[in-house]
């Protein structure tokens, strides 16, 4: 299951971050982030080939790179992440859940096949990764927990199937996740970017049409980068976030805020 692991895994770690869907965008900015630290990173991906590739770039920045290329919607498999890491002597101190599966479609036509794999590996990919990784951290009364949500979690988006209901969920299941370990010293977040330039929406802003109306939308008047994304969820699960918990924090550049601006007759 492992497709790489560091060359010299006897090397001092950092601390031991858990990204899934690290294979590209927000996962890898986040994976990569952490690789400046020295961190050792476990990269999820289902694609052998962007998993062992993002955790080649982690060594090459300076962390370690565990390569695991697996559904994270298989309890099995995500146990195997946890037991490998615990026995690498790299039990959790930060998960980040990005990991995401595209179904899109209108949703009186859309197969229950759809809804129920985008479900499977956003939402209960999310609880199967918290749960494992969690423990880790209940046991030694540390860690933060970064769910990636969206902005159609707050207003949803359309012809997307089960996408905008799955990112609401999540952005729940954070808070529950902080309510009920706050007392355990694990802290649960989640980040909901809008309009971010990743690999999944560059078939988007590769047309400059869409590229240029999506950035006159938000009142910063650009599209966002994934390493920015990745700042923040840093800064949650840092100790400098030590006495936040359950917050869903937008980063979208003000669009969210902005509906009123695109009302007419609003002056």
């Amino acid at each position: 299951m492992i497709a790489r692991i560091p060359a010299d895994a006897d090397m001092p770690k950092g601390q031991a971050v858990v990204v899934t869907g690290a294979g590209g965008g927000i996962g890898r900015a986040c994976a990569l982030r952490y690789a400046t630290e020295g961190a050792t990173v476990a990269v999820i991906d289902s694609n052998p080939d962007t998993a062992a590739s993002v955790a080649s770039e982690v060594d090459a920045m300076g962390g370690h790179g565990y390569a695991f290329p697996i559904d994270v919607s298989d309890p099995d498999a995500v146990h195997l992440v946890g037991e490998t890491m615990r026995a690498e002597g790299a039990p959790a101190d930060v998960l980040i859940h990005a990991a995401i599966q595209r179904m899109p479609g209108h949703l009186d036509s859309l197969p229950v096949e759809s809804f129920d794999r985008l479900l499977a590996v956003g939402l209960r990919g999310a609880f199967l990764v918290a749960q494992e990784f969690g423990r880790d951290m209940i046991g030694r009364r540390s860690g933060s927990i970064v769910f990636i949500g969206s902005t159609a979690a707050h207003a949803p988006y359309p012809n997307t199937g089960a996408y905008s209901a799955c990112k609401a969920a999540i952005v729940m299941l954070a808070k529950s996740f902080a309510l009920e370990w706050a007392n355990t010293g694990v802290r649960a977040f989640s980040v909901s970017p809008g309009m971010i330039r990743t690999p999944m929406t560059e078939d988007l802003y590769s047309q400059p049409e869409i590229l240029a109306g999506r950035s006159k939308m938000a009142p910063l008047g650009r599209i966002g980068r994934p390493e920015e994304i990745a700042e923040i969820v840093h800064f949650l699960a840092s100790a400098a976030g030590s006495y936040l918990t359950g917050e869903d924090v937008l980063v979208d550049g003000g669009f969210v805020i902005s509906k009123f601006m695109h009302v007419p007759g609003r002056d």
